[in-house]
């Protein structure tokens, strides 16, 4: 089952009688006390579980991580709306960008080069203009900082 709407897009299912949720949503801005949509911010993906698994490392007998079965229906569903709903592939295609942007800016606050940026962005086909984007959104963290 989904539920599309301009900023989110929810998306319910079973695994083995276990309830599990992915919801796809804008980034968001805090203004006061709340929290606004924001198409210049990055995306995010949540997901509800009602059962995750633990597993542990064979060598030291501790968790090492968790395991949570998502049902592929869900994925389906996903992929169905991309395929015909153009406001949901709009959404969703902005939140893309927007999470290039945002892993383009985590490099620039650490220190890599414009060349290094470029070869990055070349390996992963990312268009030159997600760095300018990149460089504008530093900038604006920058002088709200001053």
């Amino acid at each position: 089952m989904a539920k599309i709407e301009e900023n989110r897009a929810e998306f319910h299912g079973k695994y083995f009688k276990n309830n599990v949720s992915v919801i796809i949503e804008k980034g968001q801005t805090k203004e006061g006390n709340d929290y606004v949509y924001d198409d210049d911010k990055e995306g995010k993906v949540t997901v509800f579980l009602s059962d995750i698994r633990s597993y542990k490392d064979k060598k030291t007998g501790e968790i090492a991580g968790y395991i949570a079965n998502i049902p592929i229906g869900i994925l389906s569903d996903i992929h169905n709306e991309l395929s015909t709903n153009d406001d949901f592939k709009e959404m969703f295609d902005k939140c893309v960008a927007n999470s290039k942007i945002f892993e383009i800016v985590g490099m620039i606050y650490k220190g890599s080069s414009r060349q290094t940026l470029e070869s990055f962005a070349n390996d992963k086909n990312i268009p030159i203009e997600v760095i300018d984007r990149a460089f504008e959104v530093v900038e604006k963290q920058k002088s709200q900082e001053a």
